[in-house]
């Protein structure tokens, strides 16, 4: 494979994830004036959730899985799949942040704060793909063996996608927008107790992930352009963007249960 192939399949991508993550602390920062450690604490808690999810993940999924395989049609089967592993996926990664909120009153004490917490989330992970595809594309420029089956199964997907170097950062561009908009939802509605504001984040955040879990579990979509599932979750990035709409106008609204958790 030639260095330009192996910049546009790993290089370009990684670096695009890369700055998905620096841009959006950035914008968000100047934006809301969040300090930083608002942003740490939305990664150390992505982080613990998603250490939790898998190990919550590798005893329970296929047990999970396999009944519904067993139990139901395809068609059904798929949607109560998606809807399980999108559940699983709330349940910790959102479920950390309910718990936070409850214990710390002060993350949902306005929205920048809030919405911050799940910048950091994003922008971590997306950081952290970032890393991984960078690391790829370094050891195929050295032609390392281990390398070999991530560039073979890399290379099978961009033949079928259509500008695949752009995939990877528009994908981390919604989701981040789904990470930042629940997270912030939940600590909002934590704070000024209002639980259908929590409900609707979880809501969200379980419909988005489901989607990601059917077309991994279909596999109708293997070997077509990936372009397919980002346009499947778009509806839930520009849900996303109404949602951090809503919780901005909010800023200025007095939280009286933050009142009972100062900093």
């Amino acid at each position: 494979m030639e260095p330009t192939s192996n910049l546009l399949l790993f290089g370009i991508p990684g670096l695009g994830m890369f700055l998905v993550s620096v841009l959006a602390i950035a914008v968000w920062r100047r934006a809301s004036g969040a300090e930083f450690k608002w942003f740490w604490a939305g990664a150390g808690l992505w982080a613990l959730a998603v250490a939790l999810k898998v190990a919550f993940s590798l005893l329970a999924n296929q047990v999970a899985v396999g009944f519904l395989k067993r139990a139901l049609s395809r068609p059904l089967f798929l949607t109560g799949a998606g809807l399980y592993l999108g559940a699983v996926s709330a349940a910790f990664e959102l479920g950390l942040v309910w718990l936070a909120g409850r214990r710390w009153g002060h993350l949902g004490r306005d929205a920048g704060r809030a919405v911050a917490v799940g910048v950091g989330a994003g922008a971590f992970e997306a950081l952290l793909l970032g890393v991984v595809s960078l690391g790829i594309w370094v050891a195929v420029a050295m032609d390392g063996a281990d390398a070999k089956g991530e560039r073979n199964e890399v290379l099978a997907r961009a033949t079928a996608t259509p500008l695949f170097w752009l995939v990877p950062p528009a994908e981390r561009i919604i989701a981040l927008l789904g990470h930042a908009s629940t997270r912030g939802l939940v600590l909002l509605g934590v704070a000024g107790r209002r639980p259908w504001m929590v409900l609707w984040g979880f809501a969200v955040f379980t419909l988005m992930d489901g989607i990601a879990g059917v077309f991994l579990l279909s596999q109708e979509f293997a070997g077509r352009s990936m372009w397919w599932l980002e346009l499947a979750v778009l509806p839930f990035a520009l849900t996303g963007v109404a949602i951090l709409v809503f919780c901005i106008r909010r800023r200025d609204e007095p939280n009286l249960a933050v009142a009972e958790h100062p900093d």
